[in-house]
Protein backbone atom coordinates (compact mmCIF):
# COMPACT_ATOMS: atom_id res chain seq x y z
CA UNK A 1 0.00 0.00 0.00
CA UNK A 2 1.47 3.34 -1.06
CA UNK A 3 1.56 6.14 1.44
CA UNK A 4 0.89 9.59 0.06
CA UNK A 5 2.30 12.71 1.59
CA UNK A 6 -0.06 15.60 2.30
CA UNK A 7 0.41 18.66 0.07
CA UNK A 8 2.96 21.18 1.30
CA UNK A 9 1.35 24.11 3.08
CA UNK A 10 1.23 27.39 1.23
CA UNK A 11 2.93 30.37 2.89
CA UNK A 12 0.61 32.88 4.52
CA UNK A 13 3.08 35.74 4.01
CA UNK A 14 5.55 36.25 1.17
CA UNK A 15 8.07 39.01 1.96
CA UNK A 16 9.01 41.53 -0.70
CA UNK A 17 12.57 42.82 -0.11
CA UNK A 18 13.18 46.56 -0.58
CA UNK A 19 16.54 48.06 -1.55
CA UNK A 20 18.01 50.02 1.41
CA UNK A 21 21.59 50.92 0.57
CA UNK A 22 24.96 49.94 -0.87
CA UNK A 23 28.09 49.95 1.27
CA UNK A 24 31.67 49.96 0.02
CA UNK A 25 34.71 49.49 2.24
CA UNK A 26 38.45 49.69 1.68
CA UNK A 27 40.33 46.68 3.04
CA UNK A 28 43.80 46.96 4.55
CA UNK A 29 46.56 44.39 4.59
CA UNK A 30 45.44 40.85 5.39
CA UNK A 31 46.51 39.01 8.53
CA UNK A 32 46.33 35.29 8.04
CA UNK A 33 45.59 32.62 7.23
CA UNK A 34 45.13 31.62 10.88
CA UNK A 35 44.45 27.86 11.26
CA UNK A 36 41.38 27.00 13.31
CA UNK A 37 41.19 23.94 15.56
CA UNK A 38 37.77 22.94 14.20
CA UNK A 39 39.00 23.20 10.60
CA UNK A 40 39.43 25.91 8.05
CA UNK A 41 41.30 29.18 8.36
CA UNK A 42 40.41 32.70 9.41
CA UNK A 43 41.56 35.72 7.44
CA UNK A 44 41.61 39.08 9.26
CA UNK A 45 41.43 42.27 7.18
CA UNK A 46 41.14 45.77 8.58
CA UNK A 47 38.49 48.09 7.20
CA UNK A 48 40.20 51.43 6.70
CA UNK A 49 37.13 53.43 5.66
CA UNK A 50 34.23 53.50 3.29
CA UNK A 51 30.76 54.79 2.61
CA UNK A 52 27.09 53.83 2.71
CA UNK A 53 24.70 55.32 0.16
CA UNK A 54 21.04 54.73 -0.58
CA UNK A 55 17.44 55.63 0.13
CA UNK A 56 17.45 53.88 3.54
CA UNK A 57 20.83 54.81 5.05
CA UNK A 58 23.70 57.18 4.33
CA UNK A 59 26.87 57.11 6.39
CA UNK A 60 30.65 57.29 6.50
CA UNK A 61 32.48 54.17 7.64
CA UNK A 62 35.42 55.12 9.85
CA UNK A 63 36.84 51.62 10.37
CA UNK A 64 36.24 48.04 11.35
CA UNK A 65 37.39 44.53 10.63
CA UNK A 66 36.46 41.67 8.31
CA UNK A 67 37.33 38.25 9.70
CA UNK A 68 35.90 35.55 7.41
CA UNK A 69 36.39 31.83 8.01
CA UNK A 70 37.21 29.71 4.95
CA UNK A 71 36.38 26.00 5.07
CA UNK A 72 37.16 23.41 2.39
CA UNK A 73 33.97 21.95 0.97
CA UNK A 74 35.51 18.55 0.16
CA UNK A 75 35.10 19.02 -3.59
CA UNK A 76 37.92 21.50 -4.20
CA UNK A 77 35.77 24.54 -3.41
CA UNK A 78 35.61 26.61 -0.25
CA UNK A 79 32.73 27.84 1.83
CA UNK A 80 33.20 31.31 3.25
CA UNK A 81 31.57 32.37 6.49
CA UNK A 82 31.91 36.15 6.60
CA UNK A 83 32.08 38.08 9.87
CA UNK A 84 32.25 41.84 9.31
CA UNK A 85 32.17 44.63 11.87
CA UNK A 86 32.13 48.33 10.94
CA UNK A 87 31.51 51.65 12.66
CA UNK A 88 31.23 55.31 11.76
CA UNK A 89 28.78 58.18 11.55
CA UNK A 90 25.41 58.42 9.84
CA UNK A 91 24.60 61.43 7.68
CA UNK A 92 22.66 62.99 10.59
CA UNK A 93 25.76 62.78 12.83
CA UNK A 94 24.61 59.72 14.80
CA UNK A 95 27.32 57.14 15.49
CA UNK A 96 26.59 53.63 14.23
CA UNK A 97 27.94 50.11 14.62
CA UNK A 98 27.04 47.19 12.37
CA UNK A 99 27.68 43.47 12.35
CA UNK A 100 27.35 41.27 9.30
CA UNK A 101 27.47 37.46 9.14
CA UNK A 102 26.34 34.80 6.70
CA UNK A 103 27.55 32.08 4.37
CA UNK A 104 28.44 31.51 0.74
CA UNK A 105 31.32 31.02 -1.63
CA UNK A 106 34.10 33.52 -2.16
CA UNK A 107 32.06 34.90 -5.06
CA UNK A 108 28.45 34.93 -3.84
CA UNK A 109 27.19 35.23 -0.30
CA UNK A 110 24.05 36.01 1.66
CA UNK A 111 24.40 37.77 4.99
CA UNK A 112 22.34 39.42 7.69
CA UNK A 113 23.28 42.84 9.00
CA UNK A 114 22.48 44.08 12.50
CA UNK A 115 22.71 47.87 12.65
CA UNK A 116 22.92 49.84 15.89
CA UNK A 117 22.17 53.52 15.19
CA UNK A 118 20.01 56.30 16.57
CA UNK A 119 18.71 59.54 15.13
CA UNK A 120 16.68 59.46 11.96
CA UNK A 121 17.94 55.93 11.14
CA UNK A 122 16.90 54.34 14.46
CA UNK A 123 14.28 52.15 12.70
CA UNK A 124 17.18 50.13 11.23
CA UNK A 125 17.65 48.57 14.67
CA UNK A 126 14.38 46.65 14.22
CA UNK A 127 14.73 46.00 10.47
CA UNK A 128 15.78 42.61 9.11
CA UNK A 129 18.54 43.54 6.65
CA UNK A 130 19.69 41.03 4.02
CA UNK A 131 23.07 41.66 2.41
CA UNK A 132 24.79 40.34 -0.69
CA UNK A 133 28.52 41.10 -0.37
CA UNK A 134 31.23 40.87 -3.00
CA UNK A 135 35.00 41.42 -2.83
CA UNK A 136 37.26 42.42 -5.71
CA UNK A 137 39.91 39.96 -6.88
CA UNK A 138 42.73 41.89 -5.17
CA UNK A 139 40.75 41.87 -1.87
CA UNK A 140 41.19 45.63 -1.48
CA UNK A 141 37.54 46.70 -1.87
CA UNK A 142 34.40 44.98 -0.64
CA UNK A 143 30.84 46.05 -1.29
CA UNK A 144 27.44 44.89 -0.13
CA UNK A 145 23.96 45.53 -1.53
CA UNK A 146 21.44 45.64 1.32
CA UNK A 147 17.69 45.03 1.36
CA UNK A 148 15.07 45.22 4.09
CA UNK A 149 12.94 42.11 4.44
CA UNK A 150 9.59 42.80 6.08
CA UNK A 151 8.41 40.61 8.93
CA UNK A 152 4.96 39.03 8.82
CA UNK A 153 2.25 41.30 10.31
CA UNK A 154 1.86 38.97 13.32
CA UNK A 155 5.54 39.55 14.16
CA UNK A 156 5.46 43.34 14.12
CA UNK A 157 5.88 43.83 10.37
CA UNK A 158 4.11 46.55 8.41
Amino acid sequence: MAVSNPPAPLPTFIPNPTYLFSATVNLGKSLGPIPMVEGGVRIVETITGGGIYGPGFNATIEGGVAAPILVNNGDGTRIQIPYIYAYGYASDGSPFYMEEAGIGSGVTQNTRLIINVGGKYQRLQTTYVLGQPTVNEERTIASVECFSVPLPPSMGGN
